[in-house]
């Protein structure tokens, strides 16, 4: 076990200059080659200390002054110590800078192995528990890492360099210095192995803290848990879980405070018996006094250097392992070496081709987690120009179809096909499709931008998104805002408006009409729109969507009446499918719902 937390911290330390090198290899470099330096500096310093007290004792206190060896000695000194200043000062402004470009580095490298996952990932609790970690681990712990690391090779630099010294005047010191470093080593990794488990053991707790912070402070959800007085409760929740995380903390500091403490004193009492070993035998002229002069600093100087190597020990050590959640969410996603070290680059933008037919056979899906499939052995086909409709009560399968379709989902058995062909690239796919969902996003960027993602890869195109946004019968609300399309859709920022649901219904429309796809998936595209503007948007929909091939999803079955085929879901199956015509004169599953629907729809017309 402990082979193996040894060989997961030289992974990380590699990955973490990796990382460091890929950011910015000139400033890694610099910052390299000044510990070097200060090290050697160190060193050589013990030196001259060792050559000035040999000189001044052998001419004697009152004759130093005439020492050949004390002035220049002591200007070597001061230059030096303004060498080591400036070189401190440069190695620090570059190691700033430094840490500022793997903070970037390893941020976007999260980000794009996050939108790399496949949408079935979103699902898996194991999967925002690796993600929350990874969030969690790019937060300066990468750039933390590298300075604790280069604290660290200087530390070591030192060692051996003064440990060389050591070698030529009182060789046997050494072993006994170093073995009194050793309990405050090891102490330090058993303390970094354990915050590392305990850290692993708060992901979800951390998780629901968050999600509770944000029920508190959005914008969204203020006016619900206002109505509901929530904020006391939800308050509550979060001390709770919080105060978990306090009470386990705790526990492992003190646990790991008293085994600290017991390292450095015998580390402590090891080092006094190394200085009483060196007075000792200066005493009885077993060592020359300049010789032993110059060990009892060294004894001071490395000593204080273990330990302080030793307390970086938990740091370095905490840092490395959470490096490793980071390396296993983002590595496996991504190209590590060319994705990292330069911004992502546009696609190019794709032009709308003919869909052709497409035709599902035998579609299943389950959700992970699921006992149940969401969608069980479906087969329909989609025809260019065809408006298809998917109807069925909630919870029928529609919404997971729609996904399969759409390129979202793949399947857990049969199969996709396109014009004869399987569908395998399901990026490629979703290319050549629009989606509108019921639970769409609104993005609080203007409003330009919330038409314009439609063709995220291209540069926005302002005609072309006012015509989408015509299409869609939002161009004279949002030519009615402040700066247009250039208004920011939220209160939150300087110069923002809101849109009511309806008007960000119309919006994510002009989005599906801006994209020009050849698939155009609509799920519950009018649940924000009164009736009569459903009505109208439906009766134009053929128009509006010439030449495409449109999936609508309504549990308004007034709304679906026009569609050229009908497939009715119950529990993921299909089990009607046909015209609307045919499906009233079968008078099964669609009938009886289209009549309650409009029998409801009488009763509520006022007499």
């Amino acid at each position: 076990m402990a082979e193996r937390r040894v060989g997961v911290l030289f992974s990380s330390a590699a990955f973490a200059v990796r990382l460091a090198w890929l950011a910015d290899r000139r400033a890694l470099i610099h910052v390299v080659l000044v510990q070097v330096l200060l090290a050697g500096a160190m060193a050589g310093g013990l030196v001259v200390v060792q050559a000035v007290l040999g000189s001044v004792l052998a001419h004697g206190p009152a004759a130093a002054g005439r020492s050949p060896v004390l002035v220049p000695a002591v200007v070597v000194l001061l230059v030096a110590g303004a060498a080591v200043g400036a070189l401190r000062l440069s190695g620090a402004a570059r190691m700033a800078v430094l840490t500022v470009k793997v903070d970037r580095l390893v941020a976007g490298m999260v980000l794009e192995a996050a939108a790399a996952a496949e949408l079935p990932r979103f699902e898996e609790p194991d999967f925002h528990d690796r993600l929350q970690r990874a969030v969690f681990a790019s937060r300066r712990q990468p750039a933390m890492a590298v300075v604790l690391l280069v604290t660290a090779f200087q530390a070591a630099l030192t060692v051996v360099a003064v440990g060389g010294a050591f070698v030529v005047m009182a060789w046997w010191l050494l072993p006994l210095v170093l073995l009194g470093a050793l309990p405050a080593i090891r102490a330090a990794g058993n303390e970094h192995s354990a915050h590392h488990d305990l850290h692993h053991g708060l992901s979800e707790n951390r998780r629901l803290r968050e999600y509770l912070e944000r029920l508190l402070t959005g914008r969204n959800e203020a006016r619900e848990i206002r109505a509901l007085d929530l904020a006391g409760v939800l308050t509550g929740r979060w001390q709770d879980q919080y105060e978990r995380e306090i009470r386990d903390t705790e526990a492992l500091l003190k646990a790991h405070a008293r085994r600290r403490m017991a390292a450095q004193a015998t580390g402590a009492t090891l080092t006094c018996l190394a200085v009483g070993g060196l007075w000792w035998m200066a005493v009885r002229h077993l060592l020359p006094v300049p010789v032993a002069g110059a060990a009892v600093a060294g004894v001071w100087l490395l000593s204080v250097r273990l330990n302080a190597f030793a307390g970086m020990l938990t740091g370095i050590g905490e840092n490395l392992l959470r490096l490793t959640d980071l390396s296993s969410f983002t590595i496996p996603t991504s190209d590590f070496s060319t994705a990292a070290t330069a911004p992502t680059s546009r696609r190019k933008p794709s032009t709308r081709t003919e869909l052709g037919l497409l035709r599902a056979e035998r579609l299943s899906y389950t959700y992970p987690g699921a006992g149940v499939p969401a969608v069980r052995e479906v087969s329909l086909e989609l025809r260019p120009g065809q408006v298809v409709a998917l109807v069925g009560v909630n919870g029928s399968g529609k919404t997971t179809l729609a996904n399969l379709l759409a390129g979202l989902h793949p399947p857990d058995g049969g199969r996709l096909l396109h014009d004869g062909e399987p569908v395998t690239d399901l990026a490629a796919h979703r290319e050549r499709t629009a989606v509108v969902f019921q639970d769409f996003t609104r993005y609080r960027l203007p409003a330009l931008d919330n038409i314009a993602f439609g063709r995220p890869h291209a540069a926005a195109d302002p005609r072309r998104a006012r015509e989408a946004a015509r299409q869609a019968g939002a161009l004279d609300f949002l030519e009615g805002l402040p700066d247009s399309l250039h208004t920011p859709l939220g209160k939150e920022f300087t110069g923002g408006a809101d849109l009511s649901g309806g008007q960000w219904q119309r919006l994510a429309l002009a989005r599906a009409f801006y994209r020009d796809a050849p698939l155009v998936i609509l799920d519950e595209p009018t649940a924000a729109l009164d009736v009569q503007a459903e009505e109208q948007l439906f009766t134009r929909l053929r128009r509006l969507f010439a030449g495409r091939t449109v999936v609508l999803i309504s549990h308004r079955l007034r709304s679906v009446r026009h569609a050229d085929r009908i497939y009715v879901l119950q529990a993921g199956r299909v089990i009607e499918e046909g015209s609307h015509e045919t499906l009233l004169r079968a008078g099964d599953h669609y009938a009886t719902l289209f009549r309650t629907q409009a029998d409801a729809y009488r009763d509520t017309v006022t007499p």
